[in-house]
């Protein structure tokens, strides 16, 4: 709806939609189109009702506008199982007592004012720059709204918002709050420590008991998971190209076309000189008469060889024309005389010329074929998608359609939503991850429409559903005791840490501790709380800076099999400057949360003010959920 204002005037677009609630469940907009009184409200708010209507009219909205803005659609069950609908709802809630709150404070936005910001919108302008209220007549009657209900959408969402940013503000951050963080974050430890570890053959063989518990405590790591037998065809240059067949003709044809594709312009590569006066390259170039070469007169200069070498640069390289027109016509290995430039005075040198080629028709030949083929396909690419379109509505099959049609068919038997067989092996297929996405969404004899390319087409269909089912535990014997095993390993090895984290912490260094363990005592710098790599991840990281200077450890290692006992050393507090960059910094990104925490505090304080009643009967009639 109205497409060709959404570039135009975007803000206008949004004020006229009011209808579209943002992905983030914004503070207004679904409420803004619908405020009237009901005798059977579903919920009020202080002197504000929301009736049924309202919420199913704003729902339905929200799900056509996400439609369009995704470009996939979604069903109200598919809204509602997300909490859309509540979300919606609460949104509503919010508006009203928004509403609510400016009634109790008497406050409005003058008809002079609503004019006049309306008149000021570039989106509405003519040619002349004036107001175009024709234009502004049009796009109302486009979207069924009237002048007066325009401005009262406009009055509404003006005092919500002047509500909001005076309630959030740019609410300052306190020295005490920023200087925590700021210390948070950048205080920094070194740690001493090592890894002890734990062998299957320290822990007891699992049972068959403890085999058939793991199996029944958790089914889902074995279950196979859904499978689909998937049909599909497709049509792209590449698959249509090889039928082509080219005449002498078509080829010189194409070379005229595509000639200038196949010209090489000259290149050079140049050395080119500053000087700040005429006087002083003229001088230069005697110098260089006399003997001495150019890159150590460069030098002399101050200048690298980098910063003096223009490398196979082409004459629209050069952005100064005299420049440009200078270096292009000295010989290979000839040095200029001074050449004034629009900034500066430049000596140049010709180091390497590379002249320009226009490729021949037998030079480019495979090249040139490959590319009109490609072009020709791709003009037929449309009759193709037509003539298999209609054998589709002839209820023909894929096979013979592709058949036919010459294109490329796949039937795949077995894959699941992530493209794999039921070995585990991946599958593979033209544009995997666009077919398996469409395909997981349909269903066996559901007619698709084909999944469109940036030059072709892709038809699928689903020809069969196995569903996700429990593996018998006689096929998971071994996967199932390898989990119990693992299981028993990692207590293992968190038992020994933590005992050894014990016994350091009552007197025995962690050196005699690393060598009764048979481990290696390493050292880690400079870590801070809000980072971790390869060598400390964040469970180390946790556990270090949970305890004090000196303190001890533990913390289980990312392949669930050892455990790492730490050291915490010397901490480093950085000392805390209000005006540094990293303070500001800081206090920049905390000020939009403290702006959300204050303005969601101030939502709830006026809901609570209002006083807000739900019709629970009404709410699952039309939702099937409890309100919370």
């Amino acid at each position: 709806m109205m497409e060709s204002m959404r570039n135009a005037a975007k803000s206008w677009v949004a004020k006229l939609l009011i209808g579209l609630l943002a992905v983030s469940f914004g503070i207004w907009g679904i409420a803004d189109v619908f405020r009237s009184r009901s005798t059977s409200a579903l919920a009020t708010v202080g002197s504000q009702d929301i009736s049924a209507e309202e919420f199913n009219r704003a729902f339905q909205t929200y799900i056509q506008n996400l439609a369009r803005q995704t470009g996939q659609s979604i069903t109200p069950e598919q809204a509602r199982s997300m909490g859309l609908d509540r979300a919606i709802l609460n949104n509503l809630i919010q508006s009203a007592a928004l509403d609510d709150e400016a009634r109790r404070y008497k406050l409005g936005v003058s008809n002079d004012f609503l004019l006049k910001d309306l008149q000021r919108n570039e989106g509405l302008k003519n040619a002349q720059g004036a107001f175009d209220a024709e234009r502004f007549k049009q796009i109302l009657s486009q979207n069924g709204m009237t002048e007066a209900g325009y401005f009262a959408n406009e009055r509404r969402r003006l005092l919500r918002q002047a509500l909001t940013e005076t309630a959030s503000g740019s609410a300052p951050v306190s020295l005490g709050l920023l200087e925590a963080q700021y210390r948070y974050e950048n205080e920094q430890r070194d740690a001493r420590y090592f890894v002890v570890s734990t062998q299957d053959s320290e822990v007891p063989a699992p049972t068959e008991d403890e085999i058939k518990a793991e199996y029944d405590a958790h089914p889902a790591a074995y279950t196979a998971p859904e499978y689909r037998a998937i049909a599909m065809m497709k049509v792209e240059p590449s698959d249509v190209a090889a039928t082509i067949t080219l005449t002498p003709e078509d080829l010189t044809a194409g070379y005229e076309k595509y000639k200038a594709d196949y010209f090489t312009p000259e290149t050079r590569t140049i050395l080119q000189i500053s000087f700040p006066s005429e006087a002083e390259a003229a001088a230069a170039k005697q110098k260089i008469a006399a003997g001495t070469d150019f890159l150590a007169l460069a030098k002399e200069r101050g200048f690298t060889e980098q910063d003096v070498t223009f490398a196979d640069k082409t004459k629209a390289d050069f952005i100064d024309p005299a420049i440009a027109s200078a270096a292009f016509s000295l010989p290979e290995g000839a040095v200029s005389d001074p050449i004034k430039g629009s900034l500066s005075t430049v000596l140049l040198k010709a180091v390497k010329v590379t002249p320009e080629h226009q490729a021949t028709l037998d030079e480019i030949k495979p090249k040139l074929e490959e590319r009109l083929r490609l072009d020709q396909a791709t003009d037929e690419i449309q009759s193709i998608y037509d003539a298999v379109e209609d054998a589709r509505a002839a209820q023909t099959k894929f096979e013979d359609i592709a058949s036919k049609a010459n294109i490329p068919f796949q039937l795949i038997p077995v894959i699941d939503a992530t493209g794999q067989d039921k070995d585990g092996k991946d599958v593979d297929l033209p544009h995997k991850a666009q077919v398996l996405q469409a395909a997981y969404a349909s269903d066996v004899g559901v007619e698709t429409d084909a999944i469109s390319l940036d030059n072709g087409y892709v038809w699928y269909e689903a020809r069969e559903v196995i569903p996700a089912a429990l593996k018998p535990l006689e096929e998971v014997r071994d996967e199932a005791a390898r989990a119990v095993t693992a299981q028993k390993v990692k207590a293992l090895s968190e038992e020994k840490a933590k005992a050894l984290v014990e016994r350091a912490r009552t007197g025995t260094s962690l050196d005699a501790l690393a060598a009764e363990a048979k481990a290696k005592v390493e050292t880690a710098e400079g870590l801070r709380r809000t980072e971790s790599g390869d060598t400390f991840g964040p469970a180390a990281v946790q556990a270090l800076f949970a305890v004090p200077d000196k303190g001890f450890a533990y913390a289980m290692e990312p392949d669930g099999r050892s455990a790492r006992v730490m050291q915490s050393e010397p901490v480093l507090l950085p000392a805390f400057d209000a005006a540094s960059a990293d303070v500001r910094g800081i206090a920049e990104k905390m000020k939009p949360q403290l702006s959300d925490d204050i303005l969601s505090a101030y939502l709830t304080a006026l809901q609570t003010e209002s006083g807000v009643t739900t019709n629970e009967q009404m709410w699952q009639a039309i939702s099937g959920q409890q309100t919370n």
